[in-house]
Parts: C-alpha cells; sequence; structure tokens
C-alpha cells in the first residue's frame, strides 16, 4: 500500500477543518497566505463579531493553530495606566498567572510597557485531530478572551466608565 504523501495528508486536514467550520457556521472565509498551507477567517461564538482564525504553518505540516486576540480599547488602557504601580503590577501578574493554567498559551501584547491586549493559541496535532478537541481549542481561546474581559469588568467596573464617560466602549477591536 502506498503510503500518503505530505500534501495529501495537509489537503485532507484542510478539508476536515474546514467541513467541521462550515458544519458550526463559523467559517467567514479562506486567506491566501503563502507562508502557510491553509488559514480560515472565522467568527465564535457565530453571531458575535469575535474573530479567530484557524491555520496550519507550512513548515509544521502536523500543526492546526487556533489563533484569537483581544486588544484593550483606549478606556481600559487608560484606566490601568491610571493604577499605582504596585496595583498595577499585581493585577498584570494575576492576570498571568490565572491564565497559565488554561489549555491555550498566551502572550501579552506590550507597547512602551503598557498593555495592549492578548493573543491566545491553541496547538493542535494532527494524528490528534478530531471534531470535539478542534471545537474545545476554539472555546478553550474564547474563555481567555472572556476571562480577560471580565476581569477588567471587575478591576474597572463597567458601570463607572459608563457613568464616567458616557456608553461603554467594546472591550475588544
Amino acid at each position: 500500500m502506498e503510503e500518503e504523501t505530505v500534501t495529501q495528508q495537509t489537503d485532507k486536514i484542510r478539508e476536515r477543518v474546514k467541513t467541521w467550520l462550515t458544519e458550526e457556521g463559523l467559517l467567514k472565509e479562506t486567506v491566501e497566505d503563502e507562508r502557510l498551507s491553509f488559514h480560515f477567517a472565522c467568527e465564535y461564538p457565530l453571531g458575535s463579531g469575535r474573530h479567530l482564525n484557524v491555520f496550519q504553518p507550512k513548515e509544521h505540516r502536523d500543526l492546526i493553530v487556533i489563533f484569537s486576540r483581544i486588544k484593550l480599547v483606549d478606556l481600559h488602557k487608560n484606566a490601568l495606566a491610571a493604577l499605582p504601580p504596585k496595583e498595577k503590577e499585581r493585577l498584570i501578574w494575576q492576570m498571568r498567572y490565572d491564565l497559565l493554567f488554561r489549555l491555550s498559551s498566551f502572550e501579552m501584547e506590550m507597547k512602551e510597557g503598557e498593555l495592549e491586549g492578548f493573543r491566545f493559541t491553541r496547538e493542535i496535532y494532527a494524528d490528534g485531530l478530531n471534531k470535539n478537541l478542534f471545537m474545545d481549542g476554539i472555546r478553550e481561546n474564547f474563555k481567555g478572551e472572556l476571562y480577560v474581559i471580565w476581569k477588567f469588568q471587575e478591576v474597572f467596573g463597567e458601570g463607572q466608565a459608563a457613568r464616567a464617560s458616557g456608553p461603554p466602549e467594546p472591550m475588544y477591536c
């Protein structure tokens, strides 16, 4: 029996992932990128306007990456910057510790020492890929984003920000 080529394996993985995303109504578009074997732009939860990307790097053909990102809006960046330094540092460390125990990896986006946002990545290897694990990966990234939203609401209070500056801005861009 002839062994599958790498291209055939990639094509099968791409079609399985695309089918799952389509079945769940999450697929928005296929994105062309020469660095990737495939790249799908998606929305999760359905109808939320939240974006995520599912892709496979060409140099890692046995790996599927679920990537999402949350950027802080100016209201929240300013509120964070206004905290006393020790309190701000304590909050950022607490968020690091809390996110450390999630299944998705995370990265805090910093610019000139200030927190700008978070990136969440869930990597799934092809030999363990099934729809359940894949959808769990998507949900896991979203839970990381939800944690950030809720943490900022807890610390800075939605109501206080709304009274001070009018209607609240969206938490993410």
